[in-house]
């Protein structure tokens, strides 16, 4: 039997405070990142939110409401695609309600193949039209392992949330040709209400005022066309009056967004 001396008994104490302490230390961290992640998710599954992702020159929006999620369009990368929506849809959540694919052009549809193999796809509403691109014949063809409901996507029809907001398909009146030639003509236009917020989401309609010549008053714009010239007249912007607008636009050799359209919106407000 062999007693310790003062010294070793005062370093065996203070390394069981060490030890203590240490250990007392990592156990909040982990109750508050705990408190953090359980907030994070209280928050997510009340906000209704209307995200504009960032990928690039193209088109990609979700609308999030908890569990529910609406996707329109995809951007032209797959990867870009998805790595956005991680950023806003909980790893654990791997279903997408709604999928609305505007128009069949890369930089819209681009990236939805992708969005197939990750996610489970419920419904998708379709006009018809096709392009004969390999990346349109890729997503239509994913759609059938996937067995997703396809609707047609049509004036009239209307999305509402659980937690209250809806959105309302208002271009175009008719089912298209799968072979349209000008694919920009046929895209699906929306409008979004959540209280007295309104958003109206384009896609890239040119003229937008002479397909659509009934549009209201609304508060966020999301800019036709990646801010083309040949969309968002003073015609349209008078008839809208946006409060705010948004254009979804990457590096492209296009001029987009058109300077004479930048300044009617400058001109706006």
């Amino acid at each position: 039997l062999r007693c310790l001396g003062s010294n070793n008994y005062a370093n065996a104490m203070y390394w069981g405070w060490i030890t203590k302490t240490v250990f007392a230390g990592l156990l909040g961290a982990l109750v508050i990142a705990c408190g953090v992640w359980l907030y994070a998710i209280h928050v997510n599954a009340s906000e209704t939110r209307v995200i504009f992702l960032s990928v690039g020159q193209g088109d990609a929006i979700l609308i999030s409401q908890g569990m529910n999620q609406i996707v329109i369009d995809g951007g032209r990368d797959g990867r870009q695609l998805l790595s956005r929506l991680g950023r806003y849809i909980p790893f654990y959540d791997r279903t997408i309600e709604v999928l609305i694919p505007t128009h069949p052009d890369a930089d819209h549809i681009g990236g939805l193949s992708a969005l197939l193999e990750r996610y489970q796809v419920k419904t998708v509403f379709d006009t018809g039209a096709r392009a004969k691109t390999a990346s349109a014949q890729m997503f239509y063809s994913g759609l059938v392992p996937e067995a997703a409901r396809l609707l047609p996507a049509l004036r009239g029809t209307s999305i509402t949330l659980p937690r209250g907001g809806q959105l309302s398909i208002i271009f175009p009146d008719t089912l298209l040709p799968a072979d349209i030639s000008e694919t920009n003509e046929g895209s699906i236009v929306s409008r979004f209400d959540f209280g007295e917020t309104s958003a109206l989401l384009t896609g890239d309609l040119p003229d937008e005022e002479q397909f659509i010549p009934d549009l209201e008053t609304v508060d966020v714009l999301k800019v036709a066309h990646h801010g083309s010239r040949y969309s968002t007249s003073e015609g349209l912007l008078n008839l809208i009056q946006p409060k705010e607008a948004v254009i979804s636009v990457g590096k492209n050799s296009y001029g987009h967004p058109h300077a004479t359209v930048l300044e009617r919106l400058r001109s706006h407000g």
